[in-house]
């Protein structure tokens, strides 16, 4: 049997062919737009987006900082991204796993994640690992789908049942307690969707390791 990583990078090779062009993604698309603009990307950021997909985030922080990455655990994901990235300056694409990010510490100056938190065996490992790579006072965008309502809940139950690489919905509060204990402050929420979406930004404290 697969283990969950492995469920998760077979499924999204399999997508990467359609991604950005079915309903399904261009549905995530919405959310990860607001969650990128809540970043304020500037000239002078360094920009990495964790479960990047094919890397729409990336391509438009690339028109703005210094310097685009995007990580994603899945191949094809990534070599697609790479294509339709182009020649495109100031755009890169990296294979890798949030829970062991490829990176530096301090490295980035903003991190975006968004509707892939789910799928992380280790999630408070991840966010660890985006603190890590993260300078002091570097922000962090979050978002995903939350377990707060009862819809939700039902379907992550069934979902964790028959999807291997689902692993949970949070909700919301605990997004946000864990955020915080990962070493972030300045904590915002942003609720989508009745409350079944919710982006969470925050800035790296500076105290923190």
């Amino acid at each position: 049997m697969l283990s969950t990583k492995a469920a998760a990078r077979e499924r999204f090779d399999r997508w990467a062919g359609s991604y950005e062009r079915d309903r399904r993604s261009t549905l995530n698309a919405r959310p990860q737009r607001k969650a990128l603009a809540a970043l304020s990307l500037g000239p002078g950021d360094r920009f990495l987006d964790v479960g990047c997909g094919t890397g729409a985030a990336v391509r438009a922080a690339a028109a703005v900082v210094e310097h685009a990455v995007g990580v994603d655990l899945s191949p094809q994901m990534v070599k697609r991204a790479r294509e339709l990235a182009g020649e495109l300056p100031r755009a890169e694409f990296v294979v890798g796993d949030s829970e062991q990010l490829p990176f530096a510490d301090a490295a980035f100056t903003a991190l975006l994640c968004t509707s892939s938190f789910h799928h992380y065996p280790e999630p408070w490992r991840a966010l660890d690992e985006m603190a890590r790579v993260l300078r002091r006072d570097g922000r962090l965008a979050l978002a995903d789908g939350t377990s707060d309502r009862f819809v939700a809940r039902v379907a992550d139950s069934l979902l964790r049942r028959f999807d291997r690489g689902h692993v949970r919905l949070y909700r919301s509060r605990e997004l946000v307690e864990r955020i915080c204990a990962a070493g972030f402050e300045n904590i915002a929420v942003h609720s989508l969707w009745d409350g079944g979406y919710v982006i969470v930004s925050a800035r790296r404290a500076a105290w923190k390791r």
